[in-house]
Parts: C-alpha cells; structure tokens; sequence
C-alpha cells in the first residue's frame, strides 16, 4: 500500500549489507497474506536450482522470478531479480563497506552449523566448513577465485552487474571487466541506493521517496561479530583482502555520491510534518476498515502504517500479532472521520511486564489525552481513547518508559526484543 506512482518494492538483499534488519519492517508495509513465502527463490548465486514452489516442472527461471512479483508487493531477495520487475515499482539496495562486508561474510560462515547447510551444495559446504578452521588468508586464498568466487571476490560489483547480466557474472575471472556495468546499474537501476554505515538515514530517504511516515528505529538482526582473536590473522590477510574489494571500492565510492547528491539532505529533513502534509491522507485512504462489533477495526494484518513495533508475530495466522518496540513511543496512523467525537480503540493481548500497563501514556495529534481501559473478552485490555481530528486521520502515540527483554538468556523461552505492548488490531468507534 503505497502513494504516488509506486505499486510495489524490490529490495535487493545484498549479504551482509544490514537486509535482515530491513526485511521484516517492509513486510509490515504490505497485507499479511501478500508477504513473500518463507523460501529462498530467485537466482541463488550459489549454483543451486531455485526451488518451483510448486510451479510447473517446465517453468523456466524467467517465468518464476517474474510469477513472484504477483504473489506479493514487498519483494526482498539475495536474487538479482532487477531485470524481471513489472513497472510501478520501487527499486533499492543497500550497500556496505566492502572490506567489512566480506570480513563479515566469513564471520557469518563461521557461525554456521552442518545443520545450516545440509541443503547446499557440496562446494559450498566446504568453503563454509574451512571459514572455521582456515586462517583468514589461507581461506581467502584456496576460495576466493573458485567455488566461493561470487561472494568472496568484489561481491558488490559481481551482484549489481548480476542484475544485468544474471548469473554469467560468476564466469567472470576480472572484476574489473564488470565495473562499467555494476556503474551503470548502481546510477539508473535503482531508485535508491543507501549505505550501510548510514542505514538510518538510508530508511528515511526510502520513506521519503515512496510516501511512508519518517523512520524510526527497528530492530537490529542477524548480527555477525568477529570472533575474538581473530584481529592478527586479518591484518595479516589485509593484502588480500583489499584486492578481493578493490573494484568494489570504486562502486562503493561513487554510492556513497550518489547518495549525499541524491538523498542525503532529503533523509535528514523529512520529517512527521512532511509526512502528514503530503502523503498521509492519500496513505491512509486506501487502508480499509472492517466492522466488529458497532466499531471500525483494523487488523496488524493489514498494512501498518506508523513506526514504533516489531515485524508480526504468528504471520498467516489468526493469532497474528505485534509488539511495540525497540522505541518506547509508536505511532499508529488510524482513517477517521473528520471532525466526529470517536472513541479511539486498541486491542490489547498483553504487556512484557505488569508495570507497562501504568506508565501507558498517550497522545492525539501531538497532545496529551486521558485514556482508560475496558474490558474485552479474550484480550488483556481495550484501550480507549477520546479524539476528535480536523484531518480525515488520526496519530495516535503510544508511550511508556521502557521497552524490555523477557525470560532468561539461558531459558528456552528467552526473547532478546525490546518489547512493550502486543496488541492485534485497533480503531474507532463514534463517541
């Protein structure tokens, strides 16, 4: 659910470029039935076959990666899917210092269990098995320029041109022969390209540009840190290392132009204001409610459209709900009637900690508003709060002091997310 002339999003995964992070937030943008399945698809680039997904045995690779555009309109893959994208949609990639991506590839591999790769292929099992035994160098040495050549060897130059050329990039010995056209792509393929380094700022501009509210904080996953000892063994490594980037240097350099030409100063003024002037009304209009008992309800299911909660939980279930968090403020935009007295409603399922509940402060458009809980069977509590809008929306916030982890670290029933408040729909109803 988007604004302006944009339908869908491809986002082009690039490993170890911070993706995991963004991926669960940008299923949020979309229906809960309109995420992508839980499978790896689009070319691989690790010389294994994309999986049918129960399409025709005779389907060629074309055909599937084009079919996927239509099962969803969030689309975030390591596949270089560029060339089959339908019009209408938002095209971006994030980009990572190249020497720290690949340190951190081989830091990623070692972490890896036999478990994790039953399913590859024999080559790359090895390449993952030797990240835990080989020093950096030897690693880097034996695979670099072999099986492990797409991910090891100017990764970021091998992957944007692969979005032109599909995977006959890996036959290509000479990174250097593939500079002009990891170019090309980086400055007309791409909507937006961001940085790492800046993903903040990068989140931002990506809202700016397709109409979403300003970007707060989301949670932070999948992060691989450098086993310890291990700083003499990549400075020994360090030759290598820069001539297995060096061509992703170039490509890195001119991202990070582009972006402060491009982006940058966007990114850092777009703002609530911005949002509300601009895009919110058209936004929210195409969110639709459903009746349930005398109120107006929308469902996590749908698109959310706010900042301030963790992806879903129990996606394409009917338990299917969201926490609040990392933040403790979030922010739900809700469709409302203009200038009606209404009830404004949030079902609640539970809270992390008991005291959550007392610190609930809440607001309407910026001010402060009393609120108060009722009863509802099957819930923790209903949330109501008065509010009458001069706009056809509503912002209501939602703040407490602190979000916090649950359980134990030793505990099976551990949870490491900074957490708040779960909740599974919310709304109005006439006052």
């Amino acid at each position: 659910m988007l604004t302006a002339e944009y339908r869908r999003i491809y986002y082009y995964h690039l490993k170890k470029c911070g993706g995991s992070t963004l991926n669960q937030w940008l299923d949020t943008l979309t229906e809960d039935e309109r995420t992508q399945p839980s499978v790896r698809f689009g070319m691989s680039m690790a010389g294994s076959e994309p999986p049918r997904i129960g399409l025709p045995e005779t389907s060629s690779e074309t055909s599937i990666n084009r079919t996927w555009f239509h099962w969803t309109d969030v689309v975030h893959s390591h596949g270089a899917l560029r060339q089959y994208v339908p019009e209408n949609t938002f095209c971006f990639t994030i980009l990572r210092d190249p020497v720290r991506r690949l340190i951190s590839q081989i830091a990623d591999w070692q972490r890896l269990t036999p478990a994790d790769t039953i399913n590859h292929p024999p080559e790359f099992r090895e390449y993952v098995e030797d990240s835990q035994h080989l020093p950096p160098l030897a690693f880097l040495e034996k695979h670099a320029h072999g099986a492990g050549r797409m991910y090891l060897d100017n990764y970021l130059t091998r992957s944007l041109a692969a979005g032109r050329m599909g995977a006959l990039v890996e036959d290509v010995a000479d990174p250097e022969r593939l500079c002009d056209i990891a170019l090309q792509s980086l400055e007309h393929d791409y909507h937006l390209v961001g940085l790492t380094e800046a993903l903040d700022l990068s989140r931002n501009a990506f809202c700016a540009l397709v109409g979403l509210p300003p970007a707060a904080r989301i949670p932070t996953i999948n992060i691989t840190r450098q086993p310890a000892g291990r700083a003499a063994d990549l400075r020994c490594a360090r030759d290598m290392l820069q001539s297995l980037t060096r061509v992703d240097r170039i490509i890195y350099d001119r991202a990070r132009q582009l972006f402060d030409q491009r982006h940058r100063t966007m990114a850092e003024t777009y703002d609530t204001a911005s949002f509300e002037t601009r895009f919110a009304e058209r936004l929210l209009n195409g969110l639709r409610g459903t009746y349930r008992s005398g109120t107006t309800s929308y469902s996590v299911r749908q698109p959310i459209v706010g900042s301030g909660f963790h992806g879903r939980d129990g996606g394409g279930l009917p338990s299917c709900a969201v926490w609040t968090g990392p933040e403790p403020v979030t922010v739900l935009y809700i469709p409302t009637p203009r200038t009606m007295p209404l009830s404004l409603l949030v079902w609640i399922r539970g809270y992390v900690d008991a005291r959550q509940r007392e610190q609930l402060r809440v607001r309407v458009d910026g001010k402060p508003v009393p609120h108060h809980f009722a009863v509802k069977e099957g819930y923790a509590d209903l949330l109501v709060v008065p509010a009458c809008s001069s706009r056809d929306f509503v912002r209501l916030e939602l703040e407490i002091d602190e979000t916090l982890e649950s359980g134990d670290p030793d505990e099976q029933q551990y949870d490491p997310r900074e957490r708040g408040i779960a909740f599974d729909s919310y709304g109005w109803c006439p006052a």
